[in-house]
């Protein structure tokens, strides 16, 4: 299977967490397929750029340029509105760009590797959460 990074873990990838690194060593080990990101991730990433100087822009562009990039499908589209409805009938709070994160990642039967424990909350998402 292969690995989807979510945005927490490219933050952190991109300011050289040591303990973070050698975490996502084992599981590149484990797991040696080039690892993807989905469309919110890429947009989350390029979104926290705006604010920097222009070369650490041009630094966290080349960074994520490097991963390919999962777009969204009408599948996605139907997931996310599966999903969407199931935790809203059950009162979980859980934000748009992560269930919509979690429906590319179940659609393309990837695996998230992320930081965020509010993906905890989705069942059915394959995960792995540091």
């Amino acid at each position: 299977m292969t690995l989807v990074f979510d945005s927490s873990l490219l933050i952190e990838i991109e300011r050289r967490n040591k303990d973070i690194l050698e975490k996502l060593k084992e599981y590149m080990e484990l797991y040696p397929a080039a690892p993807q990101i989905t469309f919110i991730n890429y947009f989350e990433f390029y979104d926290g750029m705006h604010d920097r100087q222009a070369h650490n822009k041009d630094k966290a562009l080349a960074f994520i340029n490097n991963f390919n990039i999962i777009y969204v499908t009408k599948k996605t589209a139907e997931i996310l509105s599966d999903l969407k409805r199931k935790y809203e009938k059950l009162g979980t709070a859980i934000a748009l760009a992560d269930l919509l994160i979690a429906s590319q990642v179940i659609e393309n039967k990837l695996i998230l590797l992320t930081l965020d424990k509010g993906f905890d909350k989705i069942d059915e998402l394959n995960k792995i959460i540091l």
